[in-house]
């Protein structure tokens, strides 16, 4: 994946210290002298960044234990793999351990954070159901580091028995709770972030049983709320034969454009049937997430600035602010 770079006043707001104190650092001889571009600007690299973090105790708490947040919605094409690729890619940057899990076996969480999901002999398959004689896979075997903060596990079409391979396991539905109890007691992540397929199989199952979060991304066009009935139908069906009750379920509003007579009044629509689920955070409509995915790459590294990206970090603030609410 491709490195960032950051101005000192990027790199400043990112580690929630002030331009001048930064620049202190530097001219104290705290830190070592930062690279510079070809005009003679100072920047900053990721690896920078976490430096300054453990140096001088900079690094944000999320929460006492690590937390799991499921993308989810039954229905395809609503902007999941945008939705958690991109707020896994934040909350790392932002200095949050983070754990990505591609669940979905077209691998889109993978392609957007810059990685071929062919390239991978192990997946998250492999973490849940013992390959052959051979014992399940470590997440140490599974994962791959993209940045200090973000590592990976991938997904690929290998994943699409998956399902199958899964009933034939003993506590069927609870294998990545088990897998994510294994990484939780590791403390090594603080959040981690799953990409779900759009379906409800026992994949689906296993997310919504382990999650401490569920998002749900629904696009704001004339099928917007389909899916959505199913979604609490689903839930609710698992309260009652499992036992288990997701602790936070938040809908998130997704490629909104308040020029659209149609997308306003959708809004209004989900925001009277669904209002306390609903985030603050809306995410509009933005061509730079198709460049995006184009790209192979985090709409932070393509356009930082674009309205995208905005709302993106609102949801990711939005979000830290409700787990440590929690606390």
């Amino acid at each position: 994946m491709e490195t960032k770079r950051y101005r000192p006043i990027e790199a400043a707001r990112i580690l929630g210290i002030s331009k001048e104190t930064l620049l202190s650092y530097e001219r104290e001889g705290r830190i070592p002298e930062t690279e510079r571009d070809e005009n003679g600007n100072r920047i900053y690299t990721f690896q920078d960044l976490e430096n300054i973090r453990d140096l001088f105790n900079l690094r944000p708490v999320l929460s006492s234990r690590p937390i799991c947040i499921a993308v989810f919605n039954m229905k395809g094409g609503v902007g999941k793999s945008t939705v958690s690729s991109n707020l896994a890619w934040k909350l790392a940057e932002s200095g949050y351990r983070t754990l990505a899990m591609d669940a979905d076996p077209q691998g889109h969480m993978t392609t957007s954070l810059g990685e071929e999901p062919s390239a991978f002999n192990l997946t998250l398959m492999q973490m849940l159901v013992p390959d052959g004689k051979k014992s399940i896979a470590r997440l140490s075997e599974v994962a791959c580091k993209l940045s200090p903060n973000l590592h990976l596990v991938p997904a690929n079409l290998s994943m699409c028995s998956m399902n199958l391979y899964l009933f034939q396991q003993p506590e069927r539905e609870y294998r990545l709770r088990r897998a994510l109890e294994s990484v939780r007691e590791s403390a090594e992540y603080d959040v981690m972030v799953i990409d779900s397929p759009p379906s409800y199989d026992l994949t689906s199952l296993n997310i919504l049983l382990a999650c401490d979060i569920l998002l749900a991304p629904v696009k704001l066009d004339g099928n917007s709320f389909y899916g959505l009935q199913y979604l609490f139908d689903s839930i609710r069906d698992i309260s009652g034969t499992y036992r288990h009750i997701i602790p936070k379920i938040l809908i998130i509003p997704n490629n909104y454009n308040s020029s659209y007579s149609v997308s306003r009044q959708i809004l209004e629509g989900l925001t009277e049937s669904y209002g306390e689920y609903i985030t603050r955070t809306v995410i509009r409509q933005d061509v730079s997430f198709d460049k995006a995915n184009a790209l192979r790459q985090p709409v932070f590294l393509l356009s930082p600035s674009c309205k995208g990206s905005r709302d993106l970090e609102n949801l990711m603030h939005e979000l830290t602010e409700i787990i440590k609410g929690k606390e």
